[in-house]
């Protein structure tokens, strides 16, 4: 790929699973998230934010679930990043799109010139129709929406990104993860999943970083998800040099009461996990707000 004149930031807006922090549920996990911080449990989000001098030049925001506009306003304080250039929307659950009518409304009022109107929205067909367009109603009259086909790239300033399609269950149509380019380095998000038709596809294999959706820790495949012990497989397949876990509940391993692990873990409790189970592989969970190339550094 060409020399880039931007850098690359990526934001975990959220890392929470479709119900988050289970209100009045008592485990580990539970506990650990209403002690910390109840006000950061926003659903699994990113941000891709490309600077040109310091400076904020693209941000294309992928998925925007519950508490994902609050943790953007957290990244406008800390970071000055005002304006979405663009949404990109994995799959058609309620916890990946359910603020992008807060979020879109909030940047049709903000009178910002450098803020895109109509807010152009990415998501295969299926995607778009059965979920934004279908709960949102009135979305379409300050959206633009952009059909995606998997395989097909999208040039977003000097990021290139291509969908890869995903089986995230009969009730996800339409769901695709997604492979992100800039310059040398390779991202891959999966989103939820809980299979990918074709695996073997080379764009897959080598990235640098790699956020897998991980809803439990032992394979659990009437959810639609993938786990940490079923990523394995694929993780030996691609080889990233790192991969950080999302999305993770816990909440089904406690149908494995002959198991080690049969409930929500800590925080703690999974990283010491993951390298009791893998020490040859760099594995990590993935923290609320954390930045790779600004408070992580980029691997390479």
């Amino acid at each position: 790929m060409p020399t880039n004149t931007t850098e690359l930031l990526l934001r975990v807006n959220g890392v929470q699973a479709a119900f988050g922090i289970e209100l009045g549920f008592a485990s580990p996990r539970a506990d650990e998230g209403r002690q910390a911080d109840p006000y950061r449990q926003a659903n699994t989000s990113f941000s891709l934010v490309q600077l040109r001098d310091g400076h904020v030049v693209r941000h294309t925001l992928i998925d925007a679930g519950m508490g994902v506009v609050p943790s953007l306003l957290d990244f406008e304080i800390t970071h000055g990043v005002h304006v979405v250039h663009e949404v990109l929307i994995t799959h058609p659950h309620f916890d990946h799109f359910a603020q992008l009518d807060w979020l879109s409304m909030a940047l049709l009022r903000n009178g910002r010139e450098d803020q895109p109107r109509p807010l152009p929205i990415y998501a295969t067909r299926a995607c778009w129709e059965t979920g934004p367009n279908a709960v949102h109603r009135y979305l379409a009259e300050r959206s633009d929406f952009r059909p995606l086909e998997p395989g097909s790239p999208i040039v977003l300033g000097e990021v290139v990104l291509t969908p890869f399609a995903v089986d995230h269950g009969p009730k996800a149509p339409g769901a695709v993860g997604w492979v992100v380019q800039h310059s040398n380095r390779k991202i891959i998000l999966t989103g939820d999943f809980l299979h990918v038709p074709n695996e073997d596809d080379p764009l897959l294999v080598a990235a640098d970083v790699c956020f897998m959706d991980a809803n439990t820790w032992h394979p659990a495949d009437w959810t639609g998800h993938s786990s940490v012990l079923g990523n394995l497989r694929l993780i030996d397949k691609w080889k990233p040099k790192r991969v950080y876990f999302v999305h993770y509940s816990g909440y089904e391993d406690r149908e494995r009461a002959g198991e080690v692990i049969h409930g929500p873990l800590t925080r703690g409790q999974f990283r010491d996990e993951l390298y009791r189970v893998r020490p040859d592989l760099d594995l990590r969970l993935a923290e609320h707000g954390m930045i790779l190339g600004d408070s992580v550094d980029w691997l390479g």
